[in-house]
């Protein structure tokens, strides 16, 4: 009741002096307290109409469509409340954000050196110039940047937790297992972190060791999909077939219209020649996604397996139906009929 009294008085200022900046910016912070975001750009972009260089205005905006992924109009604000002359860390790396979410690379690097050189001790920096690095698999860039921002800030677990992904990634599991290790410090039960240090495990082959963790994160929490996912293709790799099923049907149960446990209880099925059981999952993925383009590939390849070349040209051509342009589908496609006229020209000469 009274923020709503405290709004109506605030747009009575407004209608009475408009071009007293205050009242915007206080009826603004009111509606960001009270998670009305569409509500505060509009006040901030009133407040720009009549007040084009209101920094505060610029980079509150800027910030609010920065969260809602409209990065061009946060690009423009931002760079606007450059052109101001004030030198501002948050400017200069919220526009290096944005740029960077565009892929802009030059752009995004511009910006971070410029937020870098007001504050050279900031780590968000050199954990955002990492990213941005990795993201062009410029991987010892991402590796020294990654380091500076533990040294800068030994006692945040996120960084930990990313130079350990970007290890996983290059296949040096040993350095990752070290670094979630080191995440798990700080949060021993967080069962991400735990996965992803099960899945280092699994790629080193300490296999007891992956088995403790992922079992550890499914007690910590019983209706997590991506850890039963995960254990249940640890599973499959190890040759524990039924276990893994056994963690996919948890996941399953868990959210039965995600289709990743459906495309992989198929491959389960499929690699052991079930191909009637892999077929009944693949086209479970259909059901619930009618244009996912595996499903149908998988389904042709399933069908061509099991020398039901009528049934695999069937869904090769709905795959190109999908994508008419994905050349590797059109082969697929063409050298299945020309294996099924083949094998009938075979049978009329018998």
């Amino acid at each position: 009741m009274e923020a709503d009294n405290n709004i109506d008085l605030l747009l009575s200022n407004i209608r009475n002096n408009p071009s007293d900046s205050d009242n915007y910016l206080q009826l603004a912070n009111i509606y960001l307290a009270s998670n009305r975001h569409d509500c505060a750009i509009n006040i901030y972009e009133d407040l720009l109409k009549i007040q084009p260089s209101n920094f505060i205005a610029l980079t509150n905006l800027g910030s609010l469509y920065l969260a809602k992924s409209d990065y061009l109009k946060a690009i423009n604000l931002y760079s606007r409340a450059a052109g101001l002359g004030v030198d501002n860390f948050n400017v200069y790396f919220n526009l290096a954000n944005a740029y960077a979410e565009l892929g802009e690379f030059k752009h995004a690097m511009s910006n971070y050196i410029k937020a870098i050189n007001l504050d050279k001790n900031n780590y968000q920096v050199y954990s955002a110039i990492a990213l941005l690095y990795q993201d062009r698999n410029s991987f010892d860039e991402a590796l020294y940047y990654f380091d500076k921002a533990i040294k800068l800030k030994p006692d945040l677990p996120d960084n930990y937790i990313n130079l350990g992904l970007l290890f996983n990634k290059l296949n040096k599991f040993d350095d990752a297992i070290r670094m979630f290790l080191k995440a798990l410090e700080f949060n021993p039960n967080n069962v991400d972190w735990l996965i992803y240090c099960a899945n280092a495990y699994s790629n080193s082959g300490n296999h007891q060791s992956a088995e403790d963790l992922f079992n550890k994160a499914i007690n910590i929490d019983n209706n997590n999909y991506q850890a039963f996912i995960c254990y249940g293709i640890f599973l499959f790799n190890i040759n524990k077939h039924d276990l893994a099923i056994d963690m996919y049907n948890k996941a399953v149960s868990i959210n039965p219209t995600n289709t990743k446990a459906y495309i992989l209880m198929g491959n389960l099925y499929s690699s052991a020649n079930k191909f009637d059981e892999a077929v009944e999952f693949y086209k479970k993925v259909i059901e619930f996604e009618p244009l996912n383009l595996n499903a149908y590939i998988l389904l042709a390849n399933t069908y061509a397996r099991a020398n039901d070349l009528r049934s695999a040209i069937s869904f090769y051509k709905q795959a190109i139906d999908i994508e008419p342009d994905n050349d590797e589908v059109k082969l697929l496609y063409f050298d299945s009929i020309k294996e099924f006229i083949t094998e009938r020209e075979n049978l009329n000469e018998q």
